[in-house]
């Protein structure tokens, strides 16, 4: 069975050293486009992809943990054995959204929201309907000088 820390998926897949670690915007939507960027011709399941942040170093230790031990117990699902019927990699488009009330930044900890549009491109020509989520993005980091590392990731 494949796991996303094998192998590279097809897109434009970053890598924490591609963008300012410093900016959490850069470092938010960089670990988002390597969560979603899936391709079942090495995947899984979307479980995969996360491994994958995990394992380039892109979340905190503890987060990267909690990603690699709570595995999933079930199949991935009839979207995914659609997808893998037509071999998809996706595409993800990211806009930032933020709500109204969101605390200000700190020197150590920022937030940001995401809605995350993945299209499933198919390798026979096929192109699904589009999945939008909403990401909320937890940043930490030691100092305000260090890099920003992902803490946190809820999908609404």
């Amino acid at each position: 069975m494949p796991t996303g820390s094998k192998g590279t998926p097809q897109g434009n897949v970053p890598k924490p050293d591609d963008v300012d670690r410093k900016d959490a915007d850069a470092v938010s939507k960089g670990v988002l486009t390597v969560m979603w960027t899936l391709d079942t011709a090495i995947d899984s399941g979307m479980y995969d992809a996360t491994v994958r942040a995990a394992d380039a170093g892109w979340l905190t230790a503890e987060y990267a943990s909690q990603v690699r031990e709570h595995r999933p117990r079930s199949a991935p699902g009839a979207q995914w054995q659609e997808w893998a019927g037509h071999r998809v990699h996706t595409s993800v488009a990211l806009e930032r959204t933020e709500e109204a009330g969101r605390p200000a930044d700190t020197g150590t900890e920022a937030l940001r929201q995401w809605t995350v549009t993945v299209t499933p491109h198919g390798r026979d020509r096929w192109t699904g309907e589009p999945l939008t989520v909403v990401a909320y993005v937890r940043l930490t980091r030691a100092a305000a000088d260090q890099a920003w590392r992902i803490a946190d990731v809820t999908v609404q």
